[in-house]
C-alpha cells in the first residue's frame, strides 16, 4: 500500500498541479505540501498544523483525509 506522501504526490501529479497553484487556493505554504508529500514531520511547527494541513491538502486533491490520517498514524506508530 502507498504511503500518504505517495498518494499525495501521485494525486498532485495526475492532476498536472504545482506547488503554487496549491498553496493560492488553499494557503498552505508550498513548503509545507513539500513536507508532507515527503513524509518530512520536522517541517511543521507542530503535529496538529501538520494533521490539519494533511486533511486539507488530501480533500483539496479529492482523497479521503482520513485514510489518509490513519496512514499516517501508522507509520508514527512503527517509528
Amino acid at each position: 500500500m502507498e504511503s500518504y506522501g505517495e498518494q499525495l504526490r501521485r494525486a498532485r501529479e495526475a492532476k498536472g498541479i504545482d506547488y503554487e497553484t496549491i498553496s493560492n487556493e488553499t494557503t498552505i505554504s508550498a513548503q509545507y505540501l513539500i513536507g508532507l508529500e515527503q513524509e518530512d514531520s520536522s517541517a511543521f511547527p507542530g503535529e496538529p498544523y501538520m494533521l490539519g494541513f494533511l486533511r486539507n491538502y488530501a480533500e483539496y486533491l479529492g482523497l479521503n483525509s482520513e485514510s489518509l490520517v490513519g496512514l499516517y498514524r501508522a507509520k508514527k506508530i512503527k517509528e
